[in-house]
């Protein structure tokens, strides 16, 4: 299980996606505003600012990381199971295709307009779905390679 290179991708895109609980993905610093956004909140760093943003904004983004980083750790477990493995990973860079365009194409319009400026300062929240993205495509390529080993190895037999 663990000894299969595609769990410990498996495993490093579940912790890349993790720092993003620990980390900011972008910084809005503007005329308006100052806002950070993470992915649990955002923050005003102004203290009389109007903006004010509920749990319920940035809940997108908490499901679909807390989706990807816990179907990552039980993908490990289904090593017995390849062509599953190869499905769930499959929807997984999918989800994350669809954070990284929520993040960019969504958010980033949001809090440059609230804040009145472009994001100042990418954080290293914002590259954490890419490494995990580039992470989950090499463990689905690992588990296509074992799957294609075992069909050779019955073709022998």
């Amino acid at each position: 299980m663990i000894q299969r290179i595609q769990s410990v991708f498996l495993l490093l895109a579940a912790v890349s996606l993790t720092l993003m609980f620990f980390f900011p993905i972008a910084e809005f610093i503007g005329m308006k505003d100052s806002l950070i956004l993470y992915i649990f909140k955002v923050q005003s760093l102004v203290p009389a600012s109007t903006n004010v943003y509920d749990i319920w904004f940035v809940m997108p983004l908490l499901a679909i990381v807390s989706l990807v980083v816990i179907f990552s750790l039980l993908t490990i477990f289904m090593y017995k199971n390849r062509m599953g493995q190869i499905k769930v990973i499959r929807f997984l860079m999918l989800l994350i295709a669809a954070l990284i365009g929520l993040v960019f194409l969504y958010y980033y319009d949001i809090l440059a307009a609230d804040s009145g400026s472009e994001p100042d300062f990418i954080q290293i929240g914002a590259f954490a779905p890419l490494a995990s993205l580039v992470f989950l495509f090499l463990a689905n390529k690992g588990v296509i390679k074992d799957e294609k080993l075992i069909k050779s190895a019955d073709r022998l037999r």
